[in-house]
């Protein structure tokens, strides 16, 4: 069955996605998982049409037609790796909203850019759940430039949009402790490549990295050291101006859409999850898609 407590090879408790720690072991203590890294954001993923049947495994087959209720779906949500989602053990998922805080401040020693560089989005994982293991680095964090309280708000309102999905097997909350979050959500000002350059000619509000792990491989009892999924939205537009609240919960609402396992990007300009973030608000392809997606078994889990 799911490990929710991945255990050391000596046999103690190392971390429970439940939110409880050992007390003996910080999260800069684990080590670097083996696994798929996917990182989600700039460009439309091209992966093969392939749908995942809950009965038969995949198959391949045309784009489909409407689910009942309205909607299609669109079959982008599949990564290159397979299809990628929580499952009910991992539930209720857990969701800290930085205050405003940004990660910028930490340079790679070795390219003089942020660690956040988008070129390096594999590694913000192992990034927080190092800071958040080190209370004295993250209390020393600063607010991004750009942000306002109305931000935060924004974005708590932009991820409890798909809690209308609850029914159908999406659970989660927002805490206040970040040491307990599967999900985190920090702040930048711009985002910048790995040579510190800002990335200023497009509107890309955010951006999400995860590691997934092989489902089957984590029922037949392998262990796993699991680490936070991360997301950074932007505070400011291209031109400098404050994210308007508006496009702020639109951006957090796409970025939960793929933390939630939606890999890549409807081809439909209208939905939430295209690259333009269709009217902010989740569509008919979109809904259709999340249900479709979590009554898949997955290929794997975050």
């Amino acid at each position: 069955m799911f490990q929710a407590k991945p255990q050391k090879p000596d046999g103690q408790n190392q971390f429970d996605r439940d939110g409880q720690q050992n007390k003996q072991q910080s999260m800069a203590g684990r080590a670097s998982r083996a696994a798929q890294i996917v990182s989600v954001g700039l460009a439309i993923t091209t992966v093969t049409a392939l749908f995942c049947s809950p009965s038969q495994g995949y198959r391949t087959q045309a784009r489909p037609a409407a689910r009942p209720g309205g909607g299609v779906v669109y079959p982008e949500f599949r990564s290159n790796y397979g299809t990628i989602r929580w499952i009910s053990d991992q539930m209720p998922i857990k969701v800290y909203i930085a205050p405003g805080l940004t990660l910028d401040s930490i340079i790679d020693p070795q390219l003089g850019a942020p660690m956040t560089n988008v070129d390096g989005r594999d590694r913000w994982p192992d990034l927080v759940a190092d800071v958040i293991s080190n209370p004295q680095q993250f209390q020393s964090l600063q607010v991004a430039q750009g942000y306002v309280p109305d931000h935060f708000q924004a974005a708590v309102q932009g991820i409890n949009s798909w809690k209308a999905f609850e029914r159908d097997g999406i659970k989660f909350q927002i805490v206040d402790d970040p040491s307990e979050a599967d999900i985190h959500v920090f702040w930048t000002n711009h985002f910048v490549n790995k040579l510190g350059l800002g990335l200023f000619q497009n509107d890309i509000r955010g951006y999400t990295a995860k590691r997934s792990f092989p489902y089957k491989a984590i029922m037949s009892g392998k262990q796993a050291q699991f680490k936070p999924v991360v997301t950074l939205l932007r505070t400011t537009e291209g031109n400098g101006v404050t994210m308007p609240f508006v496009k702020m919960k639109a951006s957090a609402a796409h970025e939960f859409g793929h933390a939630l396992g939606i890999e890549g990007h409807s081809p439909y300009p209208s939905d939430l999850m295209s690259v333009y973030y269709g009217k902010g608000a989740i569509s008919t392809n979109d809904a259709a898609t999340i249900r479709y997606l979590y009554r898949c078994t997955p290929d794997l889990i975050p």
